[in-house]
């Protein structure tokens, strides 16, 4: 569900129920170029919002499509680096749940129900506190993030340790998940220093060798798959 706007606050909720979606929908429909973006999983939304900017989040306590902690996806965006100012939505309203949501990393806390003018109201009070703030760049495919401004990636938060060229194939690989890179490609967008020589399959086979032993020293299993004729992709078993 998306609302655009050309100038305004752009906000991403992560909720599994359409009852608090259409809320946060009739919250910001009043609102001039205010964009809301729904993710309803934990896992969608942690890939939206390492992969591009927002200036709020609303996080769900208890995301039951995917079976994740709202407050864990919010540990783990804080982790990769996203600063976005964050709200909890959960139906736990009591004192000492408020802290929790608190002490993870949000900003603010909203007991459910609520109503649109409320939410409403948080929204603007969370953007005017922070300001815009832009967000890395992050790709998220399952366990693995390829933080692509830090020129990092981690594995259930775990540092892989990988060379410059290491990266630059993870991150190719990873752009195109689902779609096998040829070697042609690896080449071309990985080995820019040599534009006028033919693709060199012994150098590009032995560099995947090595990114593979990197990534097997932490996940302690392989990622990235061999399609016959048709290149490297990251296996979707670990994808998702």
């Amino acid at each position: 569900m998306e609302l655009a706007g050309e100038n305004g606050m752009r906000i991403l909720m992560i909720e599994d129920e359409d009852q608090w979606a259409a809320c946060a929908h009739e919250a910001i429909s009043t609102e001039t170029g205010w964009t809301l973006v729904r993710a309803g999983s934990g896992a969608e939304g942690t890939a939206l919002a390492g992969a591009s900017a927002f200036d709020v989040l609303v996080i769900d306590r208890v995301i039951e499509t995917d079976g994740s902690d709202g407050l864990q996806v919010l540990a783990r965006l804080r982790s990769m680096g996203v600063t976005a100012p964050a709200l909890v939505l959960s139906s736990l309203g009591q004192a000492h749940q408020r802290v929790e949501g608190l002490e993870a990393g949000a900003d603010d806390y909203l007991a459910k129900p609520f109503d649109a003018a409320e939410l409403r109201a948080r929204l603007k009070s969370l953007a005017r506190r922070a300001g815009y703030v832009a967000n890395p760049e992050v790709i998220v495919l399952g366990r693995l993030e390829v933080r692509v401004k830090a020129r990092t990636a981690h594995w259930n938060g775990q540092h892989i340790a990988l060379s410059p060229q290491e990266f630059n194939i993870l991150k190719l690989l990873a752009e195109r998940a689902g779609t096998p890179v040829s070697r042609d490609t690896l080449w071309a967008e990985v080995w820019t220093d040599f534009p006028n020589l033919p693709p060199q399959i012994n150098v590009i086979d032995v560099a995947v060798a090595r990114l593979r032993r990197s990534i097997r020293a932490v996940v302690g299993d392989d990622l990235i798959e061999t399609r016959r004729l048709k290149g490297y992709v990251i296996s979707p078993v670990y994808a998702q």
